[in-house]
């Protein structure tokens, strides 16, 4: 299958956000995020890679983002991404497209994927041999071109507020799961079982797939829906890493869903919309316990009283 590549230069500032607004059109190809400064940091570190771009390099260019999409929507989603971009006033600079073979960027995307470590939990490629120490929490991942490689800021701050809570027999909810890193996740914690759904059919494929690459298929329910459109489960924890309008709209049906006492961790919020979230849930009845915050993001833990 063929792919379109909608490549955006800007800052390392922005990368983040430009990534979000990509996701917040329609991204259905997954997005890429190569930054000069990441790397160069991980070289003054003294950690070694087996693979860098050493045209990102020489690039004059700090960070680059890209975007995939199909054939068919390539032409309208780069302009509803250029509007978005006007619109929230991001840093772009040069946009370029480019089409390419849906296997040469699954190959060259997994060159720059590499273990993560958020929290008590290790996320590992399926294709890397490596492990961990023995209180941590090992995640076997295969992104494939779902959302949620774990390797963004969002995602390692939902991780980081997971690993202060006991999951041990708990009833869990993952909404907008992506690749099904958060829910694989607990269910490797200990949870009695776990309900998880993502709109994006593509999302939903790869995180059965991990579900099953972790043997941990007997106690999740993953399936196609918008949000908690076709659920009436009620969880201990519920795990929601959106967008800030997302979690708003969520904001005023989620609370039936979490049990007395029990615990939301939500992520995706950029800085300028933060109140808004906290004020959304604080008004549904949700008690904020814990803010948690990560380059431009934040990540909220809140308790249903």
């Amino acid at each position: 299958m063929k792919w379109y590549e909608i490549i955006v230069n800007t800052t390392s500032e922005g990368s983040d956000l430009i990534a979000d607004a990509f996701f917040s059109v329609g991204c259905t190809g997954g997005v890429k995020i190569m930054d000069k400064n990441d790397v160069q940091d991980i070289i003054r570190n003294g950690s070694l890679w087996d693979y860098i771009d050493d045209e990102l390099l020489q690039s004059d260019e700090t960070a680059r983002v890209s975007g995939f999409f199909s054939p068919e929507e390539a032409e309208n989603k780069l302009k509803e991404f250029t509007d978005y971009c006007k619109e929230h006033e991001l840093p772009i600079g040069e946009i370029n497209i480019t089409e390419i073979d849906d296997s040469d960027w699954y190959d060259n995307w997994k060159k720059y994927y590499s273990p993560i470590q958020a929290g008590r939990y290790f996320i590992v490629p399926k294709w890397l041999q490596q492990d961990c120490d023995k209180d941590r929490v090992k995640v076997l991942i295969d992104p494939g071109m779902a959302f949620g490689t774990g390797s963004h800021e969002s995602t390692k701050m939902c991780l980081m507020l997971m690993s202060s809570e006991d999951f041990t027999n708990k009833e869990v909810i993952d909404v907008g799961t992506g690749s099904g890193i958060l829910g694989t996740a607990a269910l490797l914690s200990g949870a009695k079982s776990c309900y998880m759904c993502d709109i994006d059919s593509v999302a939903v494929k790869a995180a059965k797939e991990n579900a099953e690459l972790n043997k941990v298929t007997d106690r999740a329910t993953i399936e196609n829906a918008d949000l908690l459109s076709k659920s009436n489960q009620i969880g201990d924890i519920v795990l929601a890493n959106l967008t800030a309008d997302i979690l708003i709209r969520l904001s005023k049906g989620l609370p039936e869903h979490i049990v007395k006492g029990g615990v939301l961790i939500c992520s995706g919020i950029i800085h300028a919309r933060l109140e808004e979230v906290k004020k959304a849930f604080t008004e549904a009845g949700l008690r904020q316990k814990e803010l948690t915050t990560m380059g431009e993001w934040d990540a909220l833990k809140f308790i249903k009283e």
